[in-house]
């Protein structure tokens, strides 16, 4: 049953959830195809394209809205500001490997729709290929994740992959949540 529901919806599930958070969706979905639950193919389209449509829905939107008191609260924060100092002066550059850096998936989307330095005609072609490097490499991370489970503990039933599944995601966002408090009490 659950194998079917995969099936059904788990690309559309893969899109909107690299779309929402990245990269643990990205590598899970990439454990999930070296499982053949998941196509890998299609896998790391929808990957791709959900992590870029988000890129590309916060540009529009930043810059749609560049007035907007929640935008305003995103380019007065201070990661945002060092951000702008530091590398808005290759915006070309900063957009094609913001996606690499942990935290800023949504703010530099922000900070390059508001500078009038990076034209939607640039920002477009080099997030997409920004984006599907980034697709390739985190599914491909998982589907290594995949291999090398299979080699330390041999055979992993379907089950027992969907048992462990939610354990490895509430880990790795516990994981991540405490980097983030510990990186924030560091400053």
């Amino acid at each position: 049953m659950i194998d079917a529901l995969i099936a059904k919806y788990g690309l559309i599930v893969v899109f909107l959830g690299c779309a929402l958070e990245g990269d643990t969706v990205a590598i899970t979905s990439g454990l999930l195809a070296h499982h053949q639950l998941l196509p890998l193919w299609p896998t790391l389209a929808a990957a791709w394209a959900g992590g870029w449509s988000a890129d590309v829905g916060i540009f529009l939107l930043a810059r749609g809205y560049r007035d907007h008191p929640r935008v305003l609260r995103i380019l007065g924060h201070p990661v945002s500001q060092g951000m702008a100092r530091k590398f808005l002066g290759r915006p070309a550059l900063l957009a094609a490997v913001f996606r690499f850096l942990p935290g800023m998936r949504t703010v530099t989307p922000v900070l390059l729709a508001t500078s009038a330095r990076l034209r939607l005609a640039l920002y477009l072609p080099v997030t997409c290929l920004s984006a599907l490097v980034w697709a390739v490499v985190m599914v491909v991370i998982g589907h290594g994740i995949g291999t090398l489970v299979h080699r330390i503990w041999g055979h992993v039933d379907r089950t027992e992959l969907l048992l462990a599944l939610p354990v490895l995601l509430v880990a790795l966002f516990l994981g991540h949540r405490l980097w983030r408090m510990r990186r924030d009490l560091e400053r």
